[in-house]
């Protein structure tokens, strides 16, 4: 691995928790559908893994993946496309997005940020855009610490392409080998980053601690706390 010049974050459940947004969404679609909350925000996580399943099988374009998506949830939760839409965009703009914040999120990206490293987000989409994903980190407060954002539907390549990184990476003049990819899946994110010769980190609340798993920089970590220990051991090295 060369010297490390970059970080990058997905999104969803590593610095913003899904189900706590989806939470705020049901609410949103309950007001305008008249249907239960609760049983709203059963079928937005059901239909979450539904079209990530599909999209992980090559199922989508990835230059239509909103549309799309979009609508294989309004067909899945019987609600139209437009009313969905709408409760998304009415949740960025009018919740509080610090609730949605993972625990310890904010602290590891300024970290990093504080230690001199280009911080990027390159992140999957399903049926919002990643507009939405800006308003959210911009309210959150992390925007700040962030040098630029890619979503699948903006570059028309999702993660695990190893073109994604790529071109997140090279708007920064960066090679692959003096970047590091931090994500919670092991498709997308972690093994998408080795197959683009990046360093890969993946959060897995089931270990109990950093686990480097070869002479590759690639990690497992319980949670995105131990992000600055493996950082600052990077640099060191």
């Amino acid at each position: 691995m060369g010297e490390l010049k970059l970080v990058s974050f997905d999104v969803w459940d590593t610095l913003l928790s899904v189900k706590l947004f989806y939470r705020s969404v049901a609410l949103e679609l309950a007001k305008i559908t008249g249907r239960d909350s609760a049983s709203l925000e059963k079928r937005l996580i059901e239909g979450y893994r539904k079209v990530r399943a599909i999209r992980r099988a090559g199922g989508f374009d990835d230059s239509k993946i909103v549309s799309m998506t979009l609508d294989v949830m309004a067909k899945f939760l019987n609600i139209d496309s437009e009313a969905i839409s709408k409760a998304i965009l009415k949740t960025a703009e009018s919740h509080p997005a610090e609730q949605y914040l993972i625990e310890g999120a904010k602290e590891a990206v300024s970290s990093v940020k504080e230690l001199g490293l280009k911080i990027i987000i390159v992140g999957n989409v399903v049926f919002w855009p990643g507009k939405i994903n800006r308003i959210l980190l911009e309210k959150a407060g992390l925007s700040n610490f962030i040098d630029g954002q890619f979503y699948a539907e903006e570059v028309k390549i999702s993660k695990p392409k190893p073109e994604v990184f790529y071109k997140a990476i090279s708007e920064f003049d960066v090679q692959p080998e003096e970047g590091l990819h931090v994500g919670n899946s092991l498709f997308e994110d972690f093994a998408g980053a080795i197959t683009a010769r990046m360093g890969a980190i993946l959060i897995d609340e089931n270990v109990g601690g950093i686990v480097k798993l070869s002479d590759w920089n690639a990690y497992i970590i319980p949670n995105i706390k131990s992000l600055r220990e493996i950082v600052n051991e990077l640099l060191s090295s």
